[in-house]
């Protein structure tokens, strides 16, 4: 997945803290994917179509902003092998967006040589490259808009390690998400997709000052709204 510029498996640069409370957010990361490779290996994760079936309450949400505009903005993101296959996800969304009449445009993160991710515009079916960024996964090919295209976004699918049910999220360890969800307007929704396991107790999870709370958590077993969600979950 190539989601923010050069995260530690592609995801948030840090952002220093104190010392002891950044090495125990190392240790939990690395924790963290010990298990999600562990879970990954022993097929323990294998549900196809599981997470696509649970997006049909964000398809709905975008059926609704379809019918006031010719083009709704996704942002997505490239997944590793040990991440949800979000790509089915963004199908599920296509589909409902073009039934509602209008046209889906997709924009990937992508290592742009600097602190902040840039954005490609791309298809979810298109043949993804190895990025040429440090940590970073694969990148599709296409147009690049730099990191404010991610103001026209309707709709945020963002990559994490774990989200806890107060909304906190813990990234890769590059904050390069936390600095590209600046860009985004206050009313769009940020949607964490994780594993099951991943979505973690309330206040499992330390909020740093920069760190952005998401809307809501995306797994093979359901849309989970965190506080104050005002998206239609009930679909």
């Amino acid at each position: 997945m190539s989601s923010p510029g050069t995260p530690s498996s592609h995801r948030d640069p840090g952002r220093s803290g104190h010392p002891g409370a950044s090495e125990a957010k190392a240790e939990r990361r690395a924790e963290l994917r010990r298990a999600r490779r562990a879970a990954v290996d022993s097929g323990a994760l294998a549900t196809p179509g599981a997470l696509a079936d649970r997006a049909a309450p964000l398809a709905l949400y975008l059926e609704g902003v379809a019918r006031e505009r010719p083009t709704v903005t996704v942002a997505a993101f490239w997944p590793l092998p040990t991440e949800p296959p979000v790509l089915e996800v963004v199908a599920v969304l296509r589909r409902g967006v073009e039934d509602a009449g209008a046209r889906l445009r997709v924009l990937f993160p992508a290592a742009s040589g600097g602190a902040e991710l840039d954005w490609v515009e791309a298809d979810e079916s298109a043949a993804a490259l190895a990025s040429p960024g440090r940590g970073f996964g694969d990148e599709p090919p296409g147009v690049r808009h730099g990191p404010g295209a991610l103001a026209q976004a309707d709709l945020i699918l963002a990559p994490a390690l774990a989200v806890d049910r107060s909304g906190t999220r813990l990234g890769h360890g590059g904050g390069y998400y936390d600095r590209a969800l600046l860009y985004r307007r206050p009313d769009v929704p940020v949607i964490a997709v994780v594993h099951p396991s991943e979505l973690l107790e309330a206040g499992a999870l330390d909020r740093e000052e920069h760190d952005v709370p998401v809307e809501a958590v995306l797994t093979s077993e359901g849309l989970v709204g965190m506080p104050g969600c005002m998206l239609p979950l009930g679909a």
